[in-house]
């Protein structure tokens, strides 16, 4: 994940995060990833996020993008990494990153180009545990059981 610009990265703090919200995508839990710069960051004009194992170096699971300003690639598995279509400017940006059926923590990790001399790399999201396929089916059930166990309750106080 270091560009061809025959540059060396940056070794500071990378002024950039990434963040994970999970949601509903066409029946399936997916997770909107969120690449955005910090208060002290620059406007970005490059990107690539892409969603591996904690240590490991395969992309895992598929993104699906909806604006023409990202791009799906594959690197060694069809849509396992975004990034940037054009060099403007940007202070964030979003991708639906979808599991594969494995049972790994997954961690995002992002390069990041504030300019084409200036770029970090390895900028990590917080780690994402992973139940398999059961994921799939664990959290909307778990959901309907705490919305049902609220409505019981609420109803035996009245």
């Amino acid at each position: 994940m270091i560009p061809g610009h025959q540059k060396t990265p940056q070794t500071t703090h990378a002024p950039y995060s990434l963040t994970l919200t999970s949601t509903n995508y066409t029946g399936k839990l997916a997770f909107l990833v969120t690449l955005s710069k910090e208060q002290d960051g620059k406007d970005f004009k490059g990107f690539m996020i892409q969603a591996r194992a904690p240590n490991g170096n395969v992309g895992l699971g598929t993104f699906e993008v909806n604006t023409l300003d990202i791009q799906t690639l594959t690197c060694a598995t069809s849509q396992s990494a975004v990034s940037h279509t054009s060099a403007s400017l940007k202070s964030t940006v979003q991708a639906i990153w979808i599991p594969p059926n494995t049972k790994t923590d997954i961690q995002f990790r992002a390069t990041v180009l504030p300019s084409f001399d200036t770029f970090w790399t390895n900028v990590l999201s917080d780690v994402l545990p992973l139940d398999s396929a059961g994921s799939q089916l664990m959290i909307p059930t778990l959901f309907q059981l705490l919305v049902c166990s609220f409505t019981l309750i609420n109803a035996l106080v009245k």
